[in-house]
């Protein structure tokens, strides 16, 4: 794959130059916001369900690029936590950090110099005819990449409105957590 798509792709990863990074976005989130919902915003707008549905569909677009045995979600069920609130501290924890490390390893796919990223998913064509005209993977690693990288930004994006919202922005500085070094 020529260098200039790694670096595009890889930059779309990181996508600082339209708004903050990820890790400031969702750095220092107080435990009294992570389940409240602002007023006259709809469900689906609080900070648990919006980490939690970015980490969960990052992690199957990362699952459909490298697994040939994938099998697609149940739509929406499967991309939405059952609960407004994290259930805990370590819960929150385990969701950004699970959130970085999948964002590393595909950073890593993207520079794996033997996958060609402009080139077809081995599997794609096969898990897409399964899964007929409901498909919303694409056929190429870029594909792939390029979605992950759009569908982060977006949630980003909400994800910071709620917290201006809460009055939790910007983050207060403390500690950086360990995903964040």
């Amino acid at each position: 794959m020529p260098d200039a798509l790694r670096t595009h792709l890889a930059t779309q990863l990181e996508a600082t130059v339209a708004r903050r990074s990820h890790d400031e976005i969702l750095y220092s989130v107080p435990p009294a916001a992570r389940g409240i919902q602002p007023d006259r915003l709809p469900e689906g707008y609080l900070l648990w369900q919006i980490l939690e549905h970015m980490r969960i569909c990052q992690a199957d677009c990362f699952r459909f690029c490298t697994d040939s045995d994938y099998t697609v979600p149940m739509w929406p069920d499967d991309y939405w936590p059952d609960a407004v609130a994290p259930p805990s501290d370590d819960a929150w924890n385990h969701s950004l950090n699970a959130f970085q490390q999948d964002l590393r390893l595909i950073k890593e796919l993207v520079n794996d110099a033997p996958v060609d990223s402009a080139g077809e998913i081995p599997h794609a064509a096969a898990v897409r005819e399964q899964e007929g005209d409901t498909s919303y993977h694409g056929l190429t690693y870029a594909d792939e990449i390029v979605a992950i990288a759009d569908h982060n930004a977006y949630h980003l994006g909400q994800f910071g409105m709620v917290r201006r919202l809460l009055g939790v922005w910007p983050p207060v500085p403390t500690e950086p957590p360990a995903w964040a070094a």
